[in-house]
């Protein structure tokens, strides 16, 4: 897709800031409003794109994130309803290594030596169900932590 977004370089640097690859929902309204995928680009905001079952995104950041001793990187979720999803992550946006186990929960922190990488510029979020109102895991952010 390569929709970007502007944001300040402190920012940019931290956060996710363009949507490289997106498919929805099935049966789902493309026109609800969380299932913009730019929602899930920058800080933390409480505006989430809902990744139902088989819905992903691929997200880009600004620069790579680098592995260093402790988690690498925060995603943020919203909703009550424990939905979960599996993240995957690159450095060139074509050779994914997923995480062994789903993300879930309103924060989850992931160390990239878990995926046995040294640094990753893409990250693809699946969803893995369809729980809750908003169909599925509700992406709010994702933050690189170093």
């Amino acid at each position: 897709m390569g929709a970007g977004a502007c944001f300040p370089a402190e920012l940019r640097d931290r956060h996710a800031s363009a949507v490289e690859e997106y498919l929805p929902t099935p049966f789902v309204d493309p026109e609800a409003p969380f299932m913009d995928p730019s929602r899930a680009l920058g800080p933390p905001d409480g505006r989430t794109l809902a990744l139902g079952d088989g819905a992903y995104v691929v997200l880009r950041f600004f620069r790579p994130i680098p592995d260093a001793p402790g988690p690498d990187l925060r995603v943020y979720e919203v909703g009550p309803d424990g939905a979960q999803a599996r993240l995957a992550a690159s450095l060139d946006g074509v050779t994914f290594v997923e995480l062994p186990r789903p993300i879930g929960g309103p924060t989850e922190s992931v160390d990239l030596a878990d995926l046995g990488l040294a640094e990753a510029a893409y990250l693809r979020i699946r969803g893995i169900d369809d729980a809750g109102e908003d169909p599925g895991y509700d992406l709010d952010a994702v933050e690189a932590l170093h």
